[in-house]
């Protein structure tokens, strides 16, 4: 009987370290730093890529995101990385609407061949910054509801994409724009 207890007393030891090892790490990563969204008035902005309507399963859209990645990190053009992500009542399961490529700092005299340009005009948005960990940033799929939470709260309704731009130290971006502007 003894022994019984010393075992229980033992894993709760052990439970009770666990937790503080992971509640650690978890603050050390940022994951307890608070998220604040902003909504900023007119924005403009250019992204240069491409559109991919394709299955999840689908290397195309990595692969292209990476081929963004090398030519940012090679200075061959002036930007951040960008994926717009469309909530669209067509897709079928499995399926992705993005578009992936690089919002331009400066001129259009930049932009790559067989890349698509994309004008982004928009008099209300919604962003925030998620400057934590990778490891402990929120979902993707809560950026949107997060997002829609605090325009709900302007009586704002959201047109469902997901403009995220992606920076080399791991921290993103991630916005939305309001639907009636």
């Amino acid at each position: 009987m003894k022994i019984k207890w010393q075992r229980i007393a033992y894993l709760m030891l052990i439970i009770v370290f666990l937790g503080a090892i992971f509640t650690s790490v978890y603050y050390l990563l940022g994951g307890f730093e608070p998220i604040e969204i902003y909504r900023i008035v007119d924005g403009k902005r250019i992204v240069v890529g491409k559109q991919f309507n394709t299955m999840v399963s689908n290397d195309e859209p990595r692969v292209f995101f990476e081929k963004c990645q090398d030519m940012l990190e090679a200075d061959n053009i002036d930007g951040k990385l960008t994926v717009i992500s469309y909530a669209n009542d067509t897709l079928q399961r499995g399926e992705i609407a993005q578009f992936i490529g690089i919002e331009l700092n400066g001129d259009m005299a930049e932009i790559p061949r067989k890349f698509e340009v994309l004008e982004l005009n928009s008099a209300v948005y919604y962003k925030m910054f998620l400057t934590m960990h990778p490891l402990v940033h929120p979902r993707t799929i809560n950026h949107l509801t997060m997002l829609q939470e605090e325009a709900n709260k302007n009586n704002e309704k959201l047109i469902g994409h997901l403009l995220t731009t992606f920076y080399p130290d791991n921290s993103k971006v991630a916005e939305s724009w309001v639907a009636d502007y």
